[in-house]
């Protein structure tokens, strides 16, 4: 009974390991591959299942040391069979082989499970294939540089050209991979067809720079084109000859969206990629092509150069423009000056920043150069653009000095160099030295106050006449009252016509001056609207920590509160107005630095809390601008004293 019982215990015990190891086994993951026989150029597609409902996703990393990945996709099912639910997940992964050979595809992770190796093998092509293929697809390569001998960074022009018939079904252009040397696409490519051997040919065209970053030996491996050719019959490689050569099988596909080209595997066809596969005479076969290698002799920077930086171009310019176009140059006042470099033959992140030269009596500010890259379709063009900003600490003459670029054309192969001239210019005075002008105008305009003054003066002595004269009119109305009978309807008619006329009088002065007495009452209600406004906006940008909008909205609510177009930058300011406590002017100052020092850009973020007092300051004190003063004692010196 005890053995009996014994064995029962270690048949469930072994079911229950089954059952454990079965779940175990049916919870894994497992790849497998789309075919079993690999040659060079084919796409491999590996598939992945999972039959965890969970969101864990395969790590392809570990099949980059032998493989491109070229995509991925992904599906998901889910079963119920007898009231038992099913659940498998699968990854599609499209892989291309980096060369050929005995390769794994290693386990790859799923989670905390494993998909198990895989081995494949990748052949060379059979020889008949590679000698049908080479019938309708092959490459020319070349690079445009006399000699193959250039000169280090100097753009090296590499060209591919792939020829190919209607039997191909599908290509693509690897980009070359160069070692010590950075490579560019120039352009999406051209594309047209030509005549070579009596055989109609589609041409796709496509465009590199190559720019070595060392000199010495550079070796320029060969370019491969992989894709799918059709390979047919005698019967079907005779037909498909004949519309070759009479252009039938073109301008019969040419139809379709008027194009050419429409067999040319680097366009998208509305048919989709399939399109010729599902309608070939014969099933496809990849293929792989190479074209040959070419080395290039790099030659160092010359010794004969003396430039500062090299700068080897096929051309190089330089220009200049100013804000102010002639430049109108102000003490105190900036003017920006934009720099543009143009060179042939370099990118524009290869241009060098700038030298700019300190002229006597200006402080210049640099900015940061900004770089763009453009081709006309062979070459690279780059261009450097570069801000200086100019403010001038003293009147009279000065001299914007030259700029010279020494660059190496690689060309002549000689030295060059480009000067962009000498600006012999004249700084005006700033507005603090236009003090008398300012002086005179305001003693020829009246302020809004006096103005009021008078209007209520006027209004208060005309009040008082008409008064008067209804009084006297009163009294000889009185004195007439014995006066005979005869003259009173006389008089009367008389004083009722005065009274009506003098009434009418009355009414329109007063209302004239009512009007004068409201206008600039409603001009200064406009004007606190306005004010108000753009303090809103100065105390929000300071909020904001905003430098440009902080200086843009200062200066325009010092402008129209104290009515003068003149104030048209910081330091304008402060020669302007002259009772800024020594803080606010401190705090204008380092506005002004902030916005035109790199130093001061780099350092620190500006803050606006010391620029409030500043704002609150120029609303509290509408006439005791420069303009009004007359105490000259107490303005300030100009922000840069010379």
């Amino acid at each position: 009974m005890m053995n009996n019982l014994g064995k029962i215990m270690r048949n469930l015990l072994l079911i229950c390991i089954i059952s454990m190891l079965s779940t175990k086994l049916m919870a894994g993951v497992s790849a497998y591959l789309n075919q079993d026989t690999f040659y060079e150029g084919d796409n491999i597609t590996l598939n992945i299942e999972s039959t965890v409902n969970g969101d864990a996703k395969p790590d392809l990393s570990v099949l980059n040391k032998d493989f491109n990945i070229l995509g991925t996709s992904t599906s998901s099912q889910i079963n119920i069979f007898n009231g038992k639910r099913s659940f498998k997940k699968t990854w599609s992964v499209q892989l291309q082989p980096k060369h050929k050979g005995s390769l794994q595809i290693p386990a790859i992770p799923v989670g905390n499970e494993k998909t198990q190796p895989l081995k494949i093998k990748v052949s060379t092509l059979p020889p008949e294939i590679k000698a049908e293929t080479s019938k309708h697809v092959f490459l020319e390569t070349s690079v445009g540089i006399n000699g193959n001998e250039t000169y280090v960074q100097q753009q090296i022009p590499y060209m591919v050209k792939l020829y190919f018939d209607s039997s191909m079904q599908s290509g693509e252009i690897s980009q070359p991979s160069v070692e010590n040397a950075v490579v560019e696409e120039l352009t999406d490519g051209k594309r047209y067809s030509v005549i070579r051997g009596g055989k109609k040919f589609n041409v796709v065209e496509k465009h590199f720079t190559i720019s070595p970053e060392k000199s010495g030996k550079l070796h320029i491996p060969a370019t491969t084109v992989n894709g799918r050719i059709t390979i047919a019959n005698n019967q079907a490689t005779q037909q498909r000859q004949r519309l070759d050569n009479t252009d039938t099988l073109n301008k019969f596909f040419g139809q379709f969206g008027n194009d050419p080209f429409f067999n040319d595997p680097f366009f998208t066809d509305s048919f989709g990629s399939d399109f010729f596969k599902r309608h070939s005479a014969a099933p496809s076969k990849p293929f792989s092509i190479q074209s040959k290698a070419i080395d290039v002799n790099v030659l160092p920077v010359p010794k004969s150069f003396t430039g500062s930086a090299w700068l080897p171009a096929e051309e190089l310019s330089i220009r200049d423009s100013w804000t102010r176009s002639p430049p109108e140059l102000k003490v105190g006042e900036p003017v920006t000056r934009t720099l543009v470099v143009r060179a042939k033959g370099l990118g524009g992140s290869q241009i060098p920043t700038i030298d700019v030269k300190k002229p006597d009596g200006i402080k210049i500010y640099p900015g940061q150069p900004t770089s763009k890259t453009h081709t006309d379709g062979v070459t690279l063009i780059g261009r450097q653009y570069f801000d200086v900003t100019y403010i001038p600490q003293k009147s009279g003459k000065v001299t914007i000095p030259e700029i010279k670029i020494d660059w190496w054309n690689v060309k002549t192969k000689k030295q060059e160099t480009v000067t962009l001239p000498a600006w012999h210019l004249n700084v005006a005075p700033g507005v603090l030295n236009d003090t008398d002008s300012d002086t005179q105008n305001s003693s020829k305009q009246e302020s809004p106050k006096a103005a009021t003054e008078k209007s209520s003066a006027l209004s208060s002595a005309q009040a008082s006449a008409q008064a008067s004269a209804l009084k006297d009119n009163q009294q000889d109305k009185n004195n007439a009252v014995t006066d005979s009978n005869a003259n009173l309807w006389s008089w009367n008619k008389t004083a009722l016509l005065s009274l009506v006329l003098m009434t009418l009088i009355a009414v329109f002065y007063g209302a004239k001056h009512y009007q004068k007495d409201r206008a600039p009452q409603a001009k200064q209600k406009n004007k606190n609207a306005d004010l108000q406004a753009l303090k809103r906006k100065a105390l929000q940008a300071c909020d904001n920590n905003d430098k440009q909008a902080a200086a843009k909205a200062l200066l325009k609510l010092a402008r129209a509160q104290w009515n003068n177009d003149n104030i048209q930058s910081l330091g304008a300011l402060i020669s302007h107005f002259g009772n800024f406590s020594e803080k606010e002017v401190a705090a204008i100052k380092e506005l002004e630095e902030s916005l035109y020092s790199p130093a001061a850009q780099n350092s620190q973020q500006w803050k606006g809390d010391k620029l409030k007092m500043v704002i609150k300051t120029i609303l509290e004190n509408p006439l005791t601008d420069k303009s009004t003063s007359t105490d000259k004692a107490t303005v300030l010196k100009p922000l840069y004293p010379v």
